[in-house]
């Protein structure tokens, strides 16, 4: 198999592509404290005393992650936010019932089941959509509805806590009238 120098990957247009860099500040104590690393390239990282220095070190690690993946017959996972992902098919196998419970849910809510299941999913991860992502925001908003569906607020639990307060003000006016009249009366 023919090997690749790393440097031949430097103007890939795999190196192009938008694979999500994640940039931490790592807390232990060492000479190098910020770690880059790209999600979809497993042990893909790079470190440096600033942001800029790791992120800069980490297109020269994406390259030799890449060369040593195609020395090795691998392939190169795409961008997950690339166009292509972004309109992914996910199958799923779900018992029958459950099947039916979705559907049922999905009429009740006037939405498809697509449509449920994604909000659904959304809700649970909390995921937030991307800025200017209009239909992510619709997404969003509707996760967060059925996620409060599921912690309603009490009602009348406001007024309970402040009708509280006011008996426990009550009770200390009381009581300190209480105490002050018996001190005057030399008890």
């Amino acid at each position: 198999m023919n090997t690749l120098d790393t440097s031949s990957l430097a103007g890939s247009r795999y190196l192009e592509l938008p694979y999500k860099i994640v940039l931490m500040r790592d807390k232990r104590k060492g000479s190098r404290p910020w770690l880059a690393t790209v999600e979809e390239l497993p042990g893909c990282e790079a470190r440096g005393d600033s942001p800029e220095e790791a992120t800069h070190a980490l297109r020269d690690e994406m390259a030799a992650w890449m060369a040593g993946a195609l020395e090795e017959g691998r392939s190169i996972p795409r961008p997950r936010n690339a166009p292509e992902a972004a309109s992914a098919r996910l199958t799923l196998n779900v018992p029958k019932t459950l099947r039916e419970g979705l559907v049922q849910a999905a009429v009740r809510e006037g939405l498809s089941l697509n449509q449920l299941i994604t909000i659904a999913l959304a809700g649970t991860i909390r995921w937030r959509p991307a800025a200017g992502d209009s239909n992510g925001r619709w997404i969003q908003a509707r996760a967060e509805n059925l996620i409060n569906l599921d912690n309603p607020p009490r009602p009348g639990l406001r007024q309970a806590l402040m009708l509280n307060a006011v008996l426990l003000g009550f009770v200390a006016v009381a009581a300190l009238t209480v105490l002050i009249v018996a001190l005057a009366n030399g008890f």
